[in-house]
C-alpha cells in the first residue's frame, strides 16, 4: 500500500459525488492521486457490483480516464493495472479521441452504420490544397486575393486553414452559421469606438477563410467518406452524447489528467458528460500548459463550474466544485524545486497560483549522483557543435557512472528542445556522438527519411505510376539502396560513359548520353551488368528490384504487396536487423530509425488497404512523398534503451533523472512571432470564448513560451543542464538569464566521447603498461561494451572464421599441398601476403587483365605480326575496366609496345635454329607433399651437336620491373620450370622425344613492358642456368618448405622486409595496421 503526504490523502478523502479540482506543481503526485481514486473506484464499484448480481460490474459505466495524448493513455493504464496487481479486462484510460471514436462506433453500430474513421492530418491538408488549386472554386480566389497568392499556397495557411477547421467543430459552429454571426457582430459594433468584435478587414478575413472551408468539407466527403478529423469526432461525440435517449448511461466519475491541456473540443465533451451525470474531476498545473499557444485555456482550472457552463453544460452544478492543491513536490531536489518554482512565479497566475507554494519533500536519496558538478547547470557554448557535444558528455558520463556517479540508464534521461525541427537535427547529431535516441514528438513525416523516398519512387514505377527517369535512378544509386558514395558515383558515370564510346567506335556511330545507358541497364538487368564494376552492378541491382515490383504488380499485387516485393529485394531487411541488434552508437541508431521509417511507411499502405479508401494508389504515394505533417502511427517501433529528444509538449506527464535544455535563444524561444496572423484564428477562438477580437499580445505570448520552459525544466528529477549558444550572431535569451545564479564558466567538456576515452586509456597503456588506472578504467569501459576496450578489438579486425588449417597434412596421410610457381617465391617473401591474396581471389585490374590478353596473343600467334597480336588484345579490350578514356588510350599505348616487343622476339624466334615444342603446356610434379603444378607460356626445343635435345622455358613478364642477376639466379618460377622438365611432368614428353627424357636447357624470363627492357630494344631477355644436382635438391626443399607454410593455420607477416616495404606494396599491409593507440 503507497503512503500519501496530507495533501495527496485530502485529494483521496474529496466527496465522488461532486465535480472536484486537483492542483500541484510539477512532481507533486497529481497522476499519482489520480490512480488511486480510479483504484479505489474500481474496486469500490466491483465489490458492490458482486454483492447485487456477481459478475455484473461494467467498468465503462463506473469510472472514465481521459488524457490528452495516446502515450500517456497507456502509461496510466499500466500504473492502474500495477497497482490492482492484475490486469483488467476494459480501457479505463483512453484519450479523448479514443473515448469520442468508441461512443460513435457504439451508436453507429446499433444503427446498423459502418464505424467513423479518422480523417488524418495529411489528407486534410491534401484536400485543402487540391481546393486552392482548383481554379473553379470562387473562394480560393477571394483568399488569394485578400491575403496573396504566395502566402495561399504556403504550408503555413493550410495549417491556419486546419486549425479553423478544429474551431468551429470545438465551438459547435458551421462555417455559414458562424459567418452570419460574424456579420451581424460586425454590423452591430458599427461606430463603436470600443468593442469585442472584429474589424472589418479582420472580419472579411475569417469570412472569406470560412466560404473556403465548405468546398473543402465538399470534397473531403467525396473523397473521404466516413472520416472525421479529431475535432470533428470529439464534437461528433458531444453531440451523441446529449442527444442519446435514457437508456445511456454516462461514467460515474470521469478523471482528467494534465487538463491544463484541456482544449474546447474536449471540454465541450466534457460538459455533455456532465450533463448526463458524471462528476468531473480534473488534475493539472496552469503553469506547464503546453497547448495555450493554440489559443486554448487553462481557466477549467481556476473556475471548473463556469469552464463547464460555457462549454454548453446545462445543468446547474448543485455544489461548487471541490478544490485540493498539494503541498509537497515528490519528484525534484530541493534546488530543482526552487529553480523550478522561481520560474512559475513569473507567469500570469490564470486564477490560480497556490500551487506554487509546493516545496521539495525530501532531498534525492542518491546523494552521489551529485558528483563534483551541480545539479542546475546553465553554460554557453561557442557553436552548436560545442553545445551538442557538452550534452553528449553530460549524458554519457551519466550513464557509465563515471567517478563516483551513479550511472543512469539512456530512457532516464532526455533533450528538449522548443520545436520538433530542432529536436530531430539534435537526435541524429547525438546519435553521431554516440548517444542512442529516439524523437517523442511530432510522429513520423515519411518524406524524411531517404530509404522510403526511395522505395516509394520505386513503387511508382512498379505500379505504373511514374517511370524512373535516369538522374533519379543514379539518385538511387547513389542512395541508400545502391549505397555507393560520391566517388564510386562518378566512377559509373565515367565507366558508362566509357562503355558507351567503345559502343559507338564500334558501331561507327555518333556518341549518346549515358542517361540512355543508364534507362538499358535499369530496363534490361540481364544476366551480367553492363559494365563489369562495382557501379554496374548496383545499376543491374536497382534493375533488378524495380522488376521483382512489377511482376508483383503485373501479377494482380496490392501496393502494399508490391512493395514487400520491392523492400525484399533489396536485402537491407536482415542487414539492418543486425545492426540494430549488435552493432553500436550511430550504425545501430540509423539501423532503428530506418526500420521505424520502413514500418511505418507499411502501415500506411495497410491501413489504406483496409479501410477501403477511394483514394487512389497514387495519390497517397504521391501525399506521402509530399507530406510535411507528421502523423502519429500505430506501428510498432523497436523496443530499445534510448535518450528521448523531444520537444516540452513530447514530455507532458514524464519525468526523467536527467534533462538537458536545448535552445533558448533570442528569436527561437520564446518565440514571440504572432501565431494564426493570416487568418487570424487566435483572435477568433479568443472572440467566440467571449473575449475581445484580437490576437494574444506580446506579453501573454511571453507567457505562454514561459510555461513551456517551465514545462521543459520541471521534467527532471536530479538534474538539469540548459545550454545557449552564444558567438557573434547568436545569443541566449531572457530564459537563459533565469539561470544565472546557476551559470557555470564554461560548458560541459565537450571532448569526452566513449572512443575518445577508449583512445585516452589505451594511449596512456601504451606509453606505461603499468598505469594501473588506465587499465581499470579499460576494463569498467569493456565491461560497458564500449567498442574498442576490448584487446580482441584494437585492431578492428574479425575474429578467425576458422582456425583449421589450409591442408590437414597431419590428419589426412593422403592429402597434398597444390603449389604453384608463381605463388612459392610469394609465400617465401611474406606467408602473409600469400595467403590473403588467394583467399580473397586475385586482384582484377586493368594492368593483370592486359597481361593476360597478351599471354593469350602469344598463345594463338601463328606469324609475328604485331597488327595480328593486337587485334587479338582489342578484341577484348573492352573487358578490362579502365576508369576513363585517357586510361584506356594509355593501355592501348603500352599494349602496342608490348605487342611490337612480343612480335620481335617471334620474328627472331622464327629465324633461330629453336623449335616450339608446347604452349601453356601444364605440368605436374610430386614432391613428397607438396604436389607442384603450373603452366609455362612457351617450351622451346634446340637440338645439340649430338643429336640431342634440350627443352627451354619461357615465361612472358608483362610487369614493368625486371628482377637482379642475383634474384634471377633464385628465382623459384623459372627453378619450378626447369625441375618440371628434369622431372619429366610436362604434358606430351614422351611422343616428342622417343626413347628418353629431352634435356634441361634452363630457363628464360621475357620481358616486354617498355619500362622492363633495355634501352633501344623492344624486348628483353633474362635467363637462368641450367639446375644441378645440388640446387634440384635445394628447390626440393624450398618446395617442401613452401608447401608447409601453405598447409598451416596461422601465416608470419615479414613486417620489415616485406609487408613495410612501400616499394613492394601487398595485400599483407590490410593486417599490419597498427591499433590506433600506436604512438
Amino acid at each position: 500500500m503507497p503512503s500519501f503526504d496530507p495533501s495527496q490523502s485530502l485529494a483521496l478523502a474529496l466527496d465522488r459525488a461532486r465535480h472536484a479540482r486537483v492542483l500541484g506543481a510539477p512532481g507533486s503526485g497529481k497522476t499519482t492521486v489520480l490512480v488511486e481514486v480510479a483504484v479505489g473506484e474500481i474496486l469500490a464499484a466491483t465489490e458492490a457490483a458482486n454483492r447485487a448480481a456477481p459478475g455484473g460490474f461494467s467498468l465503462d459505466r463506473e469510472l472514465l480516464v481521459l488524457t490528452a495524448d495516446r502515450r500517456a493513455a497507456a502509461r496510466l493504464r499500466s500504473s492502474i493495472e500495477d497497482r490492482l496487481g492484475r490486469p483488467i479486462e476494459s480501457t479505463p484510460a483512453r484519450t479523448f479521441t479514443a473515448f469520442a471514436f468508441g461512443l460513435l462506433a457504439k451508436d453507429a453500430a446499433s444503427r446498423g452504420a459502418p464505424a467513423p474513421r479518422l480523417l488524418t492530418g495529411t489528407a486534410h491538408d491534401e484536400a485543402i490544397s487540391a481546393t486552392i488549386a482548383d481554379p473553379g472554386i470562387s473562394a480560393a480566389a477571394e483568399v488569394r486575393e485578400l491575403i496573396g497568392v504566395d502566402a495561399v499556397q504556403s504550408p503555413a495557411f493550410r495549417a491556419e486553414l486546419r486549425e479553423l477547421a478544429r474551431i468551429i467543430d470545438d465551438f459547435g459552429w458551421d462555417s455559414e452559421a458562424l459567418s452570419q454571426r460574424i456579420v451581424d457582430a460586425a454590423r452591430a459594433s458599427a461606430g463603436e469606438r470600443v468593442s469585442r468584435a472584429p474589424d472589418a478587414a479582420l472580419a472579411s478575413r475569417w469570412i472569406a477563410a470560412l466560404r473556403l472551408l465548405g468546398p473543402v468539407e465538399l470534397r473531403l466527403a467525396a473523397e473521404h467518406p466516413g472520416e472525421r478529423s479529431a475535432s470533428g469526432l470529439l464534437a461528433a461525440a458531444a453531440r451523441s452524447v446529449r442527444e442519446s435517449d435514457a437508456g445511456f448511461r454516462a461514467p460515474r466519475i470521469v478523471l482528467v489528467d494534465d487538463a491544463q491541456d484541456l482544449g474546447e473540443g474536449q471540454l465541450a465533451l466534457l460538459a455533455a458528460l456532465a450533463d448526463r451525470g458524471s462528476r468531473i474531476w480534473v488534475f493539472g498545473d496552469p503553469d506547464i500548459a503546453t497547448a495555450a499557444f493554440h489559443g486554448e485555456s487553462t481557466e477549467v482550472l481556476s473556475d471548473l463550474a463556469g469552464a463547464l457552463r460555457r462549454a454548453g453544460a446545462r445543468a446547474e452544478v448543485a455544489h461548487e466544485p471541490q478544490t485540493v492543491v498539494l503541498g509537497l513536490v515528490h519528484r525534484q531536489t530541493a534546488p530543482l524545486r526552487e529553480f523550478v518554482a522561481g520560474l512559475s512565479a513569473r507567469i500570469g497566475a490564470a486564477g490560480v497560483g497556490a500551487q506554487r507554494a509546493a516545496i521539495a519533500a525530501a532531498a534525492v536519496s542518491d546523494s552521489a549522483d551529485a558528483g563534483d558538478g551541480d545539479r542546475i547547470a546553465f553554460a554557453r557554448a561557442s557553436t552548436s557543435a560545442e553545445q551538442l557535444g557538452a550534452v553528449a558528455h553530460r549524458l554519457r558520463r551519466r550513464r557509465l557512472g563515471l567517478d563516483g556517479i551513479s550511472a543512469v540508464p539512456w530512457d532516464r534521461m532526455a533533450v528538449l528542445c522548443r520545436s520538433r525541427g530542432e529536436a530531430t537535427r539534435a537526435a541524429r547529431a547525438l546519435a553521431g556522438l554516440q548517444v542512442p535516441t529516439d524523437v517523442g514528438s511530432g510522429g513520423i513525416v515519411p518524406g524524411e527519411h531517404r530509404i522510403v523516398r526511395e522505395l516509394l519512387r520505386l513503387l511508382q514505377h512498379a505500379l505504373g505510376i511514374s517511370d524512373l527517369r535516369p538522374a533519379e535512378i543514379l539518385d538511387i544509386a547513389g542512395g541508400t539502396i545502391g549505397g555507393l558514395d560520391p566517388v564510386a558515383l562518378r566512377r559509373l558515370r565515367a565507366g558508362l560513359s566509357l562503355h558507351e564510346r567503345r559502343r559507338a567506335r564500334a558501331a561507327d556511330r555518333p556518341t549518346e548520353a549515358i542517361e540512355g545507358l543508364v534507362a538499358e541497364a535499369f530496363a534490361f538487368p540481364g544476366d551480367q551488368p553492363l559494365i563489369d564494376s562495382r557501379g554496374g552492378r548496383v545499376l543491374r541491382r536497382i534493375g533488378l528490384i524495380a522488376a521483382a515490383g512489377r511482376a508483383v504488380a503485373e501479377s494482380g499485387g496490392t501496393a502494399r504487396e508490391t512493395l514487400w516485393a520491392i523492400w525484399e529485394r533489396t536485402r537491407l531487411s536482415e542487414r539492418w536487423q543486425e545492426d540494430a541488434l549488435t552493432a553500436r552508437g550511430v550504425v545501430a541508431d540509423e539501423a532503428n530509425r530506418s526500420l521505424d521509417a520502413v514500418l511505418g511507411l507499411f502501415f500506411s499502405l495497410q491501413r489504406h488497404e483496409e479501410q477501403a479508401s477511394r483514394q487512389p494508389v497514387a495519390e497517397l504515394i504521391e501525399a506521402l512523398l509530399d507530406r510535411a505533417v507528421p502523423e502519429d502511427s500505430l506501428a510498432r517501433r523497436s523496443e530499445r534503451s534510448t535518450v528521448t529528444v523531444t520537444t516540452p509538449q513530447g514530455a507532458v506527464g514524464r519525468e526523467f533523472d536527467v534533462v538537458c535544455v536545448l535552445g533558448p535563444q533570442d528569436g527561437a524561444w520564446p518565440n514571440l512571432r504572432s501565431r494564426g496572423a493570416m487568418l487570424g484564428t487566435a483572435a477568433l477562438e479568443r472572440w467566440l470564448r467571449g473575449g475581445p477580437a484580437e490576437p494574444p499580445s506580446r506579453r501573454e505570448t511571453l507567457h505562454d513560451e514561459l510555461r513551456l520552459f517551465v514545462q521543459a525544466c520541471s521534467r527532471a528529477r536530479t538534474e538539469l543542464l540548459v545550454l545557449g549558444v552564444s558567438d557573434d550572431e547568436q545569443h541566449p535569451s531572457p530564459f537563459f538569464g533565469f539561470g544565472a545564479a546557476h551559470e557555470v564558466p564554461t560548458p560541459p567538456s565537450s571532448r569526452l566521447t566513449l572512443r575518445g576515452s577508449v583512445a585516452q586509456m589505451r594511449r596512456r597503456l601504451e606509453d606505461d603498461p603499468a598505469d594501473a588506472v588506465a587499465l581499470a578504467s579499460l576494463v569498467a569501459l569493456a565491461e560497458a561494451d564500449v567498442p574498442g576496450a576490448r584487446p580482441d578489438e584494437w585492431y578492428g579486425v574479425l575474429p578467425p572464421s576458422t582456425d583449421a588449417p589450409l591442408v590437414d597434412l597431419d590428419g589426412d596421410p593422403d592429402a597434398v599441398v597444390r603449389v604453384s610457381p608463381s605463388q612459392l617465391e610469394q609465400s617465401e617473401q611474406c606467408p602473409l601476403d600469400w595467403v590473403v591474396s588467394r583467399l580473397a581471389g586475385p586482384d582484377g585490374g586493368a594492368s593483370s587483365g592486359l597481361g593476360t590478353l597478351l599471354h593469350h596473343a602469344m598463345e594463338t600467334a601463328e606469324t609475328p605480326d604485331v597488327d595480328a597480336l593486337m587485334d587479338a588484345v582489342l578484341a577484348e579490350w573492352d573487358r578490362l575496366p579502365f576508369e576513363s578514356e585517357w586510361q584506356s588510350e594509355q593501355g592501348r599505348r603500352t599494349a602496342r609496345a608490348m605487342a611490337t616487343g612480343l612480335a620481335d622476339y617471334l620474328a627472331q624466334f622464327i629465324g633461330s635454329d629453336r623449335e616450339l615444342v608446347d604452349s601453356e603446356a601444364r605440368f605436374e610434379a610430386r614432391i613428397d607433399r607438396a604436389l607442384l603444378v603450373g603452366s609455362a607460356d612457351r617450351i622451346e626445343q634446340t637440338t645439340r651437336s649430338d643429336g640431342g635435345v634440350e627443352w627451354s622455358v619461357v615465361d612472358l613478364k608483362t610487369g614493368r620491373f625486371r628482377p637482379s642477376a642475383a634474384d634471377l639466379a633464385e628465382h623459384a618460377q623459372l627453378q619450378a620450370y626447369q625441375l618440371g622438365v628434369i622431372m619429366g611432368a610436362f604434358a606430351h614428353e614422351s611422343d616428342v622425344v622417343p626413347g628418353g627424357l629431352p634435356g634441361n636447357g634452363g630457363a628464360r624470363l621475357l620481358f616486354v613492358h617498355p619500362k622492363a627492357v633495355r634501352a633501344g630494344t623492344t624486348f628483353t631477355e633474362a635467363g637462368q642456368e641450367p639446375l644441378d644436382a645440388e640446387a634440384q635438391g635445394a628447390f626440393r626443399e624450398r618446395v617442401g618448405a613452401a608447401a608447409t607454410v601453405m598447409a598451416g593455420d596461422r601465416f608470419t607477416a615479414r613486417v620489415e622486409h616485406h609487408c613495410s616495404d612501400p616499394h613492394r606494396p601487398g595485400s599483407c599491409a590490410i593486417h599490419i595496421v597498427p591499433a590506433v593507440s600506436h604512438s
